[in-house]
């Protein structure tokens, strides 16, 4: 007995429409009913999905699979009622649902209900989710800083190859185990990973003050201690620690991560500066008392005493502003290293991508010819089936009918289509990440086009700038200028990153590259329209460690290695801006490099 849809008693449908998951039944192979729901999930609308075949949204062979279960259902077998899997709607999208299966007695007749609830976004998710968990393995594991990180139940998940340097044991031995203690003390006791994760840490900070144990300054929820630990080496060491907590999308703590760094030639040299400090003012007492006995004769000597003194506190003067220039260069060189690491993974990972991505291509285009011939002889059998006979021609129509042929013949090129458009697209966004990150191994002077670093630096950073902003382009002819590429990457990354961050949260925003060239020099600007530079601070920008970013969210050294990078090309970079109105950012460049004097080339 084959019922329509409206044949069914009418009870059941203002149920069926009022839920939100897409429902759906059917008897034998057709579908009887679907609701609005079902039709807003597949793209088919009511009238197209009645009579269809209930397994036509699957990919094959998942539809054989559905098909063969809804059969075996209808004949009263119990195969599993609630599974994931995937459709192919309308437009040919695929997306994960989470399928219900049930059987009923319908009007008298076994009818098969099922209920499709959209899980796609979990899906991608959780696809996202494991992915950034794996980069971030990753990123600890390649770090040169000693880190290692806890869970929420204080057991070990990463010790890094430079904790193994430095403390002396393996992950091997401490990965999946409680025993972080073990590395720092001779019995079992927490240590600030710990404190952060059972919310110890604050009492701690309350009993004993800041004299070993402090909050961060730069990181929000971040706590950092330094101490002495005897059995650690020779003459043991001392040691700089940073603790922070680990957070889910809810604001939980799950965990933490600790990195330290070995103090021990600074304590040992602060030692030693006390302890000549402490002979250098005795010195100075016995040399006073001497001067007081005998000031009537040693008036001279007490005159070039005062003018050594002078010098001395100019070149305590010098020597000061030589650390302060130390302590800027140590900061960039750790921000250069840490870069160059990213670039290498990223280099690599872009290589390891660009292989398979390859033969994917090529075996699109292999099976897009396939398919054409196939579809050629098809077309040949299409035109002698006329000569057949009349049962065998039936049959032939009817099996076209329930593969839905016509639909077949059409999809097949457009999803082939789609997907050499999707190949060829991470193809060229592998290969920005390849150029962005191009290592400068050996430091030597390249002739490129500036344009081009412009355009792989906006792919990389696309994810940053693209719900922020939207990016007009501005480019005229330019010659090709020798410099060092990645670096200059680097400043256009440092610039990109702050226009997008510079938009308020209430609007979308515009960022305008330009590039232009002025006699010898070419020059590149990066403007944007978003919140702007106080005039009382516009001078500071460039100056290490200062941001205007919250705590946690910015070092403050990106424009200042910015300004370094293009100072070592003999070049400038200056900054206009209007508070509400925007900011712009212009850099100038020699076209030739010409090297310090008495450089080595």
């Amino acid at each position: 007995m084959n019922l329509s849809p409206y044949s069914i008693s009418g009870t059941l449908f203002p149920l069926a429409e009022s839920l939100s998951s897409g429902i759906l039944l059917h008897r034998g192979d057709s579908i009887l009913f679907a609701n609005k729901a079902m039709s807003r999930l597949t793209g088919f609308t009511a009238e197209e999905l009645s009579g269809k075949p209930f397994w036509a949204f699957f990919p094959p062979p998942v539809c054989n699979t559905i098909r063969d279960r809804g059969r075996n259902r209808l004949k009263g077998e119990h195969p599993a009622a609630r599974y994931e899997t995937v459709i192919i709607t309308k437009s040919g999208e695929e997306r994960w649902v989470e399928l219900a299966v049930s059987q009923e007695d319908i009007e008298g007749e076994r009818a098969v209900v099922c209920s499709f609830i959209d899980i796609t976004e979990r899906k991608r998710a959780e696809a996202a989710q494991k992915q950034t968990q794996q980069l971030l393995t990753q990123i600890i594991d390649g770090d040169p800083v000693p880190t290692f990180v806890i869970n929420a139940k204080h057991v070990i998940t990463h010790w890094n190859q430079a904790c193994e340097q430095v403390i002396g044991m393996s992950a091997a031995d401490l990965i999946g185990t409680t025993k972080q203690w073990s590395a720092f003390y001779n019995t079992e006791r927490p240590i600030m990973a710990d404190l952060i994760v059972s919310g110890e840490i604050e009492n701690l900070l309350r009993l004993y003050g800041d004299k070993k144990l402090r909050r961060s300054p730069v990181i929000d929820g971040a706590y950092e201690a330094e101490d002495f630990f005897p059995q650690m080496g020779e003459h043991g060491r001392w040691l700089y620690f940073t603790a922070a907590p680990l957070r889910n999308a809810l604001g939980e703590v799950i965990g933490a991560i600790e990195t330290l760094q070995d103090i021990t030639e600074r304590k040992n040299a602060e030692t030693e500066l006390l302890r000549m400090q402490a002979d250098l003012e005795a010195t100075v007492a016995i040399r006073t008392e001497q001067l007081l006995q005998a000031k009537t004769t040693l008036e001279q000597d007490i005159a070039r005493r005062e003018t050594a003194e002078n010098e001395l506190l100019t070149r305590y003067a010098e020597l000061t502003e030589l650390n302060c220039l130390l302590q800027e260069a140590q900061q960039q060189l750790v921000q250069s290293e840490k870069m160059a690491s990213i670039g290498q993974l990223a280099a690599g990972v872009a290589h390891e991508i660009n292989n398979p991505i390859g033969y994917v291509n090529s075996n699109i285009r292999s099976l897009k010819g396939y398919v054409g011939q196939i579809l050629e002889l098809l077309d040949t059998y299409e035109a002698r089936e006329a000569a057949l006979p009349a049962e065998d021609l039936t049959a032939i129509k009817a099996a076209k009918k329930a593969a839905d042929f016509e639909f077949l013949r059409e999809d097949i090129g457009q999803l082939l289509s789609e997907s050499e458009e999707g190949t060829e697209r991470v193809r060229k966004i592998v290969q920005d990440l390849r150029d962005f990150s191009r290592a400068e191994t050996t430091q030597n002077w390249q002739a490129v086009d500036l344009r081009h670093g412009l355009d792989s630096t906006l792919n990389i950073a696309s994810n940053e700038v693209k719900y922020k902003a939207d990016v007009v382009r501005e480019y005229t002819d330019i010659p090709m200028v020798e410099c060092l590429p990645s670096q200059l990457n680097q400043v256009f990354m440092n610039l990109f990153v702050n226009a997008a961050q510079a938009m308020p949260d209430n609007r979308r925003g515009t960022i305008t590259v330009r590039t232009g060239l002025a006699g010898e020099e070419v020059w590149i600007e990066v403007a944007d329209n978003g919140a702007g530079i106080p005039a009382a601070i516009l001078d500071k920008v460039f100056d290490p460690f200062f941001t205007t970013k919250p705590v946690g969210k910015g070092t403050g050294l990106g424009l200042s290695l910015s300004y370094g990078i293009i100072q070592k090309h003999n070049g400038r970079i200056s900054v206009s801006s209007t508070p509400g109105v925007g900011t712009t950012f212009r850099i100038t460049l020699p076209i030739h490099h010409q090297a310090p004097v008495g450089a080595t080339p």
